[in-house]
């Protein structure tokens, strides 16, 4: 017996990308947020518009964290494609 995959994400209707569509999805996108919201705690006694080792560690933390969000969305959810809309021949399985 063939067991069907289980999206975590599905395409969003407008754009390009995905959207959660599980709770494995939402806590995917809750945890890769997390260390954004905890990187900006030390981000409050920074000088504005100077780039100090806390502000150049921050940046790498969020293009870690967006990276395996995008990755992770990649691996559990539909190919991405451009949609503006929604049509006849859209999937429920694959699209909102």
């Amino acid at each position: 017996m063939i067991k069907k995959q289980r999206y975590w994400f599905k395409r969003r209707r407008y754009g390009y990308g995905w959207m959660p569509s599980s709770w494995q999805g939402h806590v995917t996108v809750i945890v890769c947020m997390l260390p954004i919201f905890y990187g900006l705690i030390f981000l409050k006694d920074v000088e504005n518009n100077t780039l100090t080792p806390e502000v150049r560690n921050f940046i790498l933390l969020t293009i870690i964290s967006v990276s395996v969000l995008v990755g992770t969305s990649y691996k559990m959810g539909p190919p991405p494609k451009w949609r503006w809309g929604s049509k006849p021949t859209d999937d429920p399985e694959l699209d909102y």
